[in-house]
């Protein structure tokens, strides 16, 4: 597990609520330099804490308001290999997890609608390698949908030293953006 101090869990912080935000705009709100604010997520990306930068896309206002988990059941000693490939092929896949339980696999699925969500299960989940049993279940509303993790309820665990500094990062850490350059 990477070692992160206060500067890393403020960048990161800044960067999830907004990853557009410039070098310049995170020094400036954390109080460092926009060179250590460059070097650190340098090596963020290096040590693969951050992974990418992605946009957050509303599903519902580019024509895919239907969202479901599929709950797949594949034949035992099936090759994961070969089914995970087979749900990457999947333009409409968003997400696949290998799961403990009765499921060994949940998958999200966008559909334009009901329809659609039917041609995406009959003619390319049931035509997976291995493929046993689905359980669909269309989701009514996501009250709850993250990107990306709270930093505070990791940074307990990752902190390397305490002193002042990292006090007033921690105060920024549980500050909304906004609020931060209205001060």
């Amino acid at each position: 597990m990477q070692s992160l101090d206060a500067t890393d869990l403020a960048i990161i912080k800044y960067l999830q609520d907004n990853a557009r935000s410039s070098y310049q705009e995170i020094a400036t709100r954390i109080g460092v330099s926009r060179v250590t604010v460059n070097e650190r997520i340098r090596k963020l990306i290096e040590s693969e804490v951050i992974e990418g930068f992605h946009a957050r896309i509303n599903a519902r206002q580019i024509g895919y308001p239907v969202t479901a988990i599929v709950g797949l059941v594949t034949v035992q000693g099936d090759k994961a290999y070969r089914t995970i490939e087979e749900l990457k092929h999947i333009p409409e896949v968003e997400e696949a997890h290998v799961v403990t339980g009765q499921y060994d696999y949940l998958v999200k699925i966008r559909a334009q609608d009901n329809e659609d969500l039917q041609r995406i299960l009959f003619a390319k989940i049931d035509q997976i390698y291995g493929f046993r049993r689905a359980e669909t279940m269309v989701v009514l509303s996501s009250p709850v949908e993250k990107c990306g993790i709270d930093i505070r309820q990791v940074s307990n665990y990752l902190w390397e030293d305490t002193n002042e500094l990292q006090e007033e990062k921690i105060s920024l850490l549980t500050q909304n953006p906004q609020d931060a350059t209205d001060r």
